[in-house]
């Protein structure tokens, strides 16, 4: 198969995680599987997935499409503080995900008997963090589910990597009553407690964010924020102790009035960005890497040292168990699947690409869940056999009582698994009405939550932005004057993009210039040629117009359609949705004009022109001796965005191209 199954390293209520072998790459991998327990079960002596029963059905279905697009978005987090996905796809019904393996502990190992870490054993590694958990909201995503342990401390270098997303979770248990609201009490804020997830945005992820360290320097978990809700409206004194009185004298004011705000109760007394957050919790001036010497530090090394233990990366799922050593190679089982040519006897949710072989190790039948006894059943649709090894338990491995996996050693034995009996189709597969529901339903939460994502970031950036008059600046490398002339001494370097505050103006030789300040304190003299007014109130279509007015000037250089592809990936965060999309249909054709200036022959090419086709290698194509932007690329961004007006510019782009 693609994948053999090694180890079982977890079982939540929402999946199943596996350490496997990547055969065709030859590397360990984390393997996780879509499997709620309260919706599906393993069919009898066999690793296929189905419904519970006939009414579970929808909501499977629903939590699989929740499942799937989770993993394609996190796939796009090219991030060293974020769990790294690197493939998904369909198989024995149901959906998996393929995660980069990293040798580590969470948090909550590290955290026993109350114990606590001090200031500048938090510093190893909130920087990143908040590095990591910042680039999640810049991508219009939220974590929903942070705490110690989803927080994984690499062995190498104690770096943070956050794990397990509780999105796809959380909104399966909304969508479905069956399924239980998971929050993970102390570290939720109440917010998530409620059914209205419109609710809930960044503040939410930083609120359980500030709990992990208010659980770092108190050694207590923090109040339930249904109790402290429950207090303020009855007038009461909120239970929760300060950070500031609970670390007071071991701990910086600053840092405990920071995890303090982060855990104020109503959500809009939070800080509102990660960015604003930042300077409240850790000093302007970096930290030196202090030695470890006691405490959480001394455990990190003493624990990495002593145990050895190599874990694979888990999300998306809860209540993550880690695992003791392996010590075991198991064999290949190859899954062959034999199917009817009846379309409705497909698995449900079938692909109709070849799906990746998953090896498991044999399975104990006793040990897996028996389906409810379905309706209409009477045909045998699939037949799975396989080449497998009779084993006996390793004394070494780990399982969940509900799905283990036996350890072996082999022997010849050859096991035939009789034909499964799936459900027929009145029961489990769903007609095209429901279908069409599903699409439009997905489309329109999507939708919505693209539109709300990037109105957050929208905001966080305008806040962000110098006060007072402002103007955007349209030209590349441009130095600031300390007199409003050209052969005045030069000042700091402006890029395309950048935002200055207009202090005051002038004339001269027949040209205006404004004199300027950057955001940060660095004031000199700029031509009026090389800006334009920034409309504060409609910052996307700024960007927009400047970048436009940059593609059309024919003189733009090579260095300009760098720098301006550098700005449009930037401005492409920090707008709302319409012109968001506008600015990615600018960027892949800003990087076209930019093939455009380089040499067919690459002996021709200078280094900086070979960089910059090295960095972009997976989105361009050589034809006929010209590199030009895959149209995949453009078709990739239609898709994505075909309900939007700004499709239809994108559509035009492709014809163009072909």
């Amino acid at each position: 198969g693609d994948y053999q199954i090694k180890q079982l390293l977890g079982d939540g209520g929402f999946g199943i995680t596996y350490l496997a072998l990547d055969v065709q790459l030859n590397t360990l991998v984390a393997l996780k599987e879509y499997l709620p327990n309260e919706l599906a079960v393993r069919k009898n002596d066999s690793y296929s997935v189905q419904p519970k029963s006939p009414k579970d059905t929808e909501n499977f279905i629903w939590g699989l499409e929740r499942f799937v697009k989770e993993a394609q978005t996190l796939a796009k987090f090219k991030h060293p503080n974020i769990v790294r996905v690197l493939h998904f796809f369909y198989a024995n019904n149901t959906a998996y995900i393929v995660m980069e393996y990293e040798q580590g502990q969470n948090l909550a190992n590290f955290l026993k008997d109350g114990e606590t870490a001090t200031e500048a054993e938090i510093m190893l590694f909130l920087s990143a963090l908040l590095d990591g958990l910042a680039a999640v909201h810049h991508g219009g995503f939220l974590h929903r589910d942070i705490k110690p342990s989803n927080i994984y401390l690499r062995t190498k270098d104690y770096s943070p990597l956050l794990i397990d997303f509780g999105a796809a979770r959380y909104d399966l248990s909304k969508h479905s009553r069956s399924i239980t609201t998971i929050v993970t009490p102390g570290y939720a804020p109440f917010e998530q407690y409620q059914s209205d997830a419109s609710q809930q945005g960044v503040w939410t992820d930083i609120y359980s964010l500030g709990a992990v360290l208010y659980r770092l320097i108190s050694g207590q978990i923090p109040t339930e924020a249904t109790e402290r809700v429950a207090a303020v409206m009855r007038e009461k004194p909120d239970p929760l102790i300060p950070a500031v009185k609970m670390g007071r004298g071991r701990y910086s004011r600053r840092f405990l009035k920071g995890i303090d705000w982060a855990l104020a109760v109503d959500e809009q007394a939070r800080p509102q960005s990660v960015a604003l957050w930042r300077p409240r919790l850790i000093k302007s001036s970096s930290l030196p890497r202090p030695i470890i010497h006691r405490g959480v530090g001394v455990k990190l090394a003493m624990l990495t040292l002593l145990l050895g233990v190599i874990v694979a990366v888990g999300w998306l799922f809860y209540d993550l168990r880690w695992l003791q050593q392996f010590g075991h190679e198991f064999p290949t089982l190859p899954i062959s699947w034999t199917t009817t040519t009846n379309d409705e006897d497909k698995p449900i949710n079938s692909s109709p690409f070849p799906s990746p072989e998953i090896s498991f190790p044999p399975v104990s039948p006793a040990t897996i869940p028996a389906p409810e006894p379905p309706v209409n059943s009477a045909r045998s649709s699939v037949a799975v056999s396989f080449e497998a090894m009779a084993t006996t338990p390793s004394a070494n491995s780990t399982a969940s009582p509900a799905k283990a996996i036996e350890l072996a050693k082999p022997t010849a034995t050859k096991v035939v698994v009789a034909p499964s009996v799936l459900p027929g189709p009145s029961s489990f597969t769903p007609n095209l009405a429901q279908e069409k529901k599903l699409q439009d339903l997905a489309q329109s939460v999507r939708e919505t939550q693209l539109r709300t994502a990037a109105k957050q970031r929208a905001v966080a950036a305008l806040a962000k932005l110098p006060q007072g008059q402002l103007r955007i600046m349209t030209g590349a490398g441009v130095r600031l004057r300390q007199a409003p002339r050209y052969q005045a001494d030069k000042g700091s370097i402006l890029q395309i993009g950048t935002i200055v505050s207009e202090l005051e103006q002038t004339r001269h030789a027949g040209e205006i210039w404004y004199r300027v300040n950057t955001g940060n304190d660095n004031q000199g003299w700029v031509s009026e040629k090389y800006t334009k007014p920034f409309n504060l109130l409609n910052a996307g279509q700024s960007y927009v117009a400047v970048a436009q007015q940059k593609l059309n000037d024919r003189s733009s250089n090579f260095g300009d359609l760098v720098d301006l592809y550098n700005f449009l990936q930037r401005a492409s965060e920090e707008v709302e949705l319409e012109p968001a999309v506008e600015l990615k249909l600018l960027i892949l054709l800003t990087l076209q004009r930019s093939l455009e200036q380089i040499p067919a022959s690459l002996s021709q090419a200078s280094l900086y022109h070979q960089g910059w086709l090295n960095s972009h290698q997976a989105e361009i194509k050589k034809v006929n001796q010209n590199w030009q932007v895959k149209s995949q690329r453009f078709e990739e961004l239609y898709e994505e965005y075909r309900f939007l007006p700004v499709a239809v510019k994108i559509k035009e782009a492709i014809k163009k191209l072909r």
